[in-house]
């Protein structure tokens, strides 16, 4: 079991990260040990795990081969293994409203900024700040890029996540799948703002 001090390197992703990046999003997406699963749901998410990964790797590859300006994928390793990556983050160029959730109404100009996605840490080395690492690690890669500001959706219901964008400085910027959490109850998408 890795020691909660552990420091980590987080690094840009190369094609030799694309298996262990598809592990963890696939994982933490499909198979999200935080919820509790019956027994039919079991069996069915290990029958398709190997085509969710296989997507998951066509995906990824393909976003690695495109060689677009900006666009990153930063993973985060330990020492115990430098080649093996453990959480992984994303970051592309893309639309976002201008007009913060207060002026919803009002229109819905677009502009294109930096957007982190998928965020993932491996089960086994989630809540030792790897995630908080490889955000601030995002952060430089935008200021590079000649930016200053990142956005990101969150659940509306997933606290840890929302606890540790809050403790690092991003704020509500709008809302989204408001009719889905009105007539279905779907928890609503946060999208959150960081300047620096």
């Amino acid at each position: 079991m890795p020691s909660p001090s552990s420091s980590f390197t987080i690094r840009q992703a190369s094609s030799r990260d694309v298996g262990h990046v598809s592990d963890i999003l696939t994982e933490s997406f499909y198979r999200n040990s935080d919820y509790q699963l019956n027994s039919l749901q079991r069996i069915f998410t290990d029958l398709v795990y190997p085509l969710l990964r296989y997507g998951i790797m066509l995906d990824l590859s393909g976003r690695f081969g495109d060689k677009t300006p900006c666009y990153a994928c930063l993973v985060a390793t330990h020492p115990a293994n430098k080649f093996q990556a453990i959480a992984s983050l994303e970051i592309c160029m893309r639309y976002v409203p201008i007009k913060p959730y207060r002026e919803f109404w009002l229109g819905r100009e677009m502009q294109q900024y930096p957007y982190v996605f998928n965020l993932a840490v491996h089960p086994q080395w989630r809540r030792r700040g790897v995630a908080k690492q490889l955000l601030l690690a995002a952060e430089q890669t935008v200021k590079k890029w000649g930016f200053s500001r990142l956005y990101i959706h969150v659940l509306e219901d997933n606290h840890p996540a929302r606890h540790l964008y809050d403790r690092i400085g991003y704020r509500l910027h709008s809302q989204e799948g408001i009719v889905n959490y009105w007539l279905m109850g779907r928890p609503k998408k946060l999208l959150l703002q960081k300047r620096f």
